[in-house]
């Protein structure tokens, strides 16, 4: 009997789910399955599957049918949408005939000139980006999905199309990227060659310029032409899967890399 085999990136979406719900983290359900963190990760990033002992224990512990974690949801039919009520003067207007919803709208274009009877302006609203908290050394940062982030309000600097923001710790991407700088990402962009990306490798995210070489390894590099000995390269034949979170936004195109 051939093994059945489940989807990722679907039991990767439950998983998710199933954690926002129950206020999780990835650090809890490491500790209810005993794996690492970083095997966590990679569940909620679509890149591994656990067991399915492993399984069975997430559905105790959430009290769903093991279908809730390796089946897609159904969709939920849509309530029908109830008529908006009216407002009080929406209500007073269509009780008017013509004429007197006409002297209704004049009367109150004479009050909204009125200083008196003007409504205060408000404020706009504030916009957020999400800030992601777990910086790591030499370039390396942590947005996977499921670990600790804030909300901050969106910096006037800040790239119009960017989805969420991290900080980058030591001295590998300078000096286009500096230790301690918070850098822009956008989700869902094909990077071109040399362009710096976040990119998920191992339960490690690096932040790194990248290309492929004519054997078809893969190589995350540094842009500092001093720490040549932060690259990573992952061969065609390494079995490693290396997964680009989003394209880091800044003011200028990187070089190929030239180290001394």
């Amino acid at each position: 009997m051939s093994d059945i085999t489940y989807d990722k990136q679907i039991f990767a979406a439950n998983l998710r789910r199933l954690m926002r719900e129950s206020k999780e983290k990835q650090v809890d359900v490491a500790r209810l399955l005993g794996v690492t963190k970083s095997s966590v990760s990679a569940y909620c990033s679509g890149e591994q599957m656990p067991r399915m002992d492993k399984i069975e224990i997430l559905a105790q512990h959430y009290g769903v049918a093991r279908a809730a974690l390796i089946e897609e949801a159904a969709p939920q039919p849509a309530a029908p949408e109830a008529p908006p009520a009216l407002s009080p003067i929406e209500t007073v207007y269509h009780s008017l005939n013509d004429a007197g919803q006409n002297e209704l709208l004049r009367y109150g274009r004479y009050l909204g000139a009125q200083e008196e009877y003007r409504a205060p302006v408000k404020a706009g609203r504030v916009l957020t980006i999400r800030h992601y908290l777990v910086p790591a050394a030499a370039g390396y940062a942590s947005p996977v999905e499921g670990e600790d982030y804030e909300d901050i309000p969106l910096p006037a600097d800040a790239p119009p199309k960017a989805d969420f923001c991290l900080t980058v710790r030591g001295d590998s991407m300078e000096p286009y990227i500096r230790d301690g700088q918070l850098i822009y990402v956008r989700r869902g962009v094909s990077l071109k060659e040399f362009e710096a990306g976040v990119f998920f490798v191992d339960g490690d995210v690096l932040c790194k310029q990248w290309c492929v070489d004519y054997a078809g390894t893969l190589h995350l590099l540094s842009a500092n032409p001093a720490r040549e000995d932060a690259n990573r390269s992952f061969p065609r034949s390494s079995g490693q899967t290396v997964v680009c979170f989003g394209k880091v936004l800044l003011p200028q195109s990187l070089p190929r890399p030239v180290y001394r």
